[in-house]
């Protein structure tokens, strides 16, 4: 199983399934991964002006990997699920926390993997002309976030973090107490920005990127490089950017852990009949022929 990866973006809309299902209604999460293959073929597209012949042969690499997602990954998904969803009835801890967080990471090295091969076949095939364009659509859009750091304040950022998890949680338990809004608003303070050293790391991405591009007909060299940028991104991070980017990841471990623990008996029983339906779709899609 192939695909052309360009961009962090475009695969991670399948790890997003799983994600963002977590505030959307079960035949939402359906109807989001039977269109998945529409989605990450016009994220790619927004990259790279494929050839007519490239684009049939990513469609195709697209389905491919939906095809062996839908029958590789989503059981595991299911089965992470059900484990959560039991952890949470007896009372989970942090680090079963941390786990299902490493479940989700290693399940994005397995798809890169995965589509390894396809990656290296197409890039190095690509013309000058569609690499240039590549860079030029990364180069603009770093211009964008450039401008957005700019003009954003640390108080309108606060603001939109803790609105953000505040509706996804709502979503999931149902209306927050005053003791899960403090907790919250706790949480999104003690946050560090990231938005800086974000753009920073994808500056230098992009630059590594150009390097391995222009030596793109090596296809082993181009394999091993593509392997890193794409599946062990945190060897490109700044040790400064690391350790935020750990601080975070445990700050939000605490912050779920907490709220765990202010769950009414309401609140939690909506939250193990979520978990439940988001089972029960992805075991159905992925016994779907």
């Amino acid at each position: 199983m192939r695909i052309l990866k360009l961009n962090y973006k475009a695969l991670r809309a399948l790890l997003a399934v799983l994600v963002i299902s977590v505030s959307t209604s079960g035949c939402t999460t359906k109807l989001v991964y039977d269109f998945l293959d529409w989605g990450l073929y016009w994220e790619l597209k927004d990259y790279v002006k494929f050839t007519r012949d490239q684009r049939l042969l990513v469609k195709d690499e697209i389905s491919q990997l939906i095809d062996w997602h839908r029958s590789e990954e989503l059981p595991q998904y299911a089965d992470q699920l059900e484990k959560l969803s039991k952890e949470l009835k007896s009372g989970i801890t942090v680090e079963q926390l941390e786990e299902s967080y490493n479940n989700l990471r290693d399940s994005w090295q397995r798809i890169v993997i995965k589509t390894l091969p396809a990656t290296v076949d197409i890039i190095s095939n690509l013309n000058d002309e569609q690499v240039n364009d590549f860079f030029e659509m990364l180069i603009e859009k770093e211009g964008d976030d450039a401008k957005k750091i700019e003009k954003g304040t640390n108080a309108r950022t606060l603001k939109k973090r803790e609105a953000y998890v505040s509706k996804k949680i709502v979503g999931v338990i149902g209306k927050l107490n005053e003791d899960q809004k403090s907790l919250i608003a706790q949480w999104a303070l003690s946050m560090k920005p990231t938005k800086e050293l974000s753009l920073a790391q994808a500056i230098q991405w992009r630059t590594r990127m150009q390097t391995v591009l222009a030596e793109r007909h090596n296809k082993q060299q181009l394999e091993n490089n593509l392997m890193v940028l794409f599946a062990n991104p945190d060897q490109l991070r700044s040790a400064s950017y690391r350790r935020v980017i750990e601080k975070n990841k445990r700050l939000i471990m605490q912050l779920l852990f907490d709220l765990n623990q202010t769950l009414t008996n309401q609140q939690r029983s909506k939250l193990v009949k979520k978990l439940k339906s988001y089972i029960n779709d992805f075991r159905d899609l992925s016994d779907r022929p």
